[in-house]
């Protein structure tokens, strides 16, 4: 799809689309979205949005994801993980592991793991599954979201006025190859 389309259905459905890619994208439907927050504030910039109600539009969808992963993972989860885990390589010692591991680190990872792709995906899922107290789990998952998507926006808002629209996608692939350089060289250092 390009970025013409892109932006076409944008200005067609208005914040909606916003809304419903970034609640795609916690929920764990494949979806772009860091560089699609960095569109919304580039286009936010460029005068096609207005910030507030983008950067509401955003967080709401991103924190509808967390609270519907989040009741997924509560009501389905477990009997899965039991049911077909071993398929997947989950034994019950690797889940409570896994387990164990979230609720040392719950604080950091609601907070912070909106940053690191596939986490935002899983600890929703993982809160759920593991019964972590629903109301720290909102709060702190309020608080992740609304800092995630306000950093990305305004990311975009920010430097959205000195970047040119077709740019954007060699930008957006910039930033994948950066991310994956990063991790593959911690993977190999760990090696060393």
């Amino acid at each position: 799809m390009s970025l013409d389309s892109v932006i076409f259905y944008m200005q067609s459905y208005g914040h909606w689309i916003i809304l419903i890619v970034l609640f795609c994208g916690i929920v764990g439907i494949p979806a772009p979205e860091e560089s699609f927050m960095f569109l919304v504030g580039v286009l936010v910039a460029k005068g096609h949005f207005e910030f507030g109600t983008s950067l509401l539009y955003a967080f709401l969808g991103t924190f509808a994801g967390m609270l519907m992963s989040y009741w997924i993972g509560r009501k389905l989860g477990l009997p899965f993980i039991e049911r077909y885990g071993k398929y997947i390589k989950v034994t019950p010692e690797r889940w409570s592991m896994v387990e164990g591991r979230f609720h040392r680190h719950a604080l950091t990872t609601l907070l912070f793991g909106f940053y690191l792709p596939g986490l935002r995906q899983l600890a929703p899922y993982i809160a759920g599954i593991s019964c972590y107290s629903f109301y720290r789990y909102v709060l702190l998952s309020f608080a992740g979201s609304a800092l995630w998507t306000t950093t990305f926006v305004s990311i975009g808002y920010f430097f959205g006025d000195q970047i040119k629209l077709k740019y954007l996608p060699w930008i957006a692939a910039a930033a994948l190859l950066l991310f994956l350089l990063t991790i593959f060289r911690k993977k190999f250092a760990n090696r060393i």
